[in-house]
């Protein structure tokens, strides 16, 4: 009995364990697509510069340093965010269903709408990748 109950305590902290890095993965890629929204300026890097700069202010020369920044870590980054897909194709999986999900619930408009926006999106990160040479 003493041998079941902590292999279930192990197994528990195991799937915490798995849990809690699968959710950060998941939430890092969700930010990303944050920092990447056409909101405040655009896709990819200049709305995110556009963003940085609606909340906190910026000046035009600490755009300019931001921008730079952000234009140098890129490619490291989607190397890394790549490799994590590729390693956790659930992580897709789940995307689409929560696209899925998300589509039933607007008005047809609506839908149209989001449908556009997510070409957009998705036309961004593969001109990207193909930009890095790293289709």
């Amino acid at each position: 009995m003493i041998r079941s109950r902590s292999a279930a305590i192990r197994l528990l902290v195991l799937a915490f364990a798995l849990g809690g890095l699968v959710g950060g993965a998941a939430t890092m890629l969700a930010d990303r697509g944050n920092h990447r929204s056409t909101e405040h300026g655009g896709d990819g890097r200049e709305g995110y510069v556009a963003r940085l700069r609606g909340e906190l202010g910026l000046t035009a020369e600490q755009q300019v340093v931001i921008s730079g920044v952000l234009r140098r870590h890129e490619p490291v980054m989607d190397s890394m965010f790549r490799a994590i897909r590729a390693e956790h194709p659930e992580l897709d999986r789940q995307r689409q269903a929560a696209r899925r999900e998300i589509r039933g619930a607007l008005t047809p408009e609506q839908a149209t709408k989001y449908d556009a926006m997510l070409a957009r999106r998705d036309s961004v990160h593969r001109a990207r990748e193909t930009t890095n040479g790293n289709k």
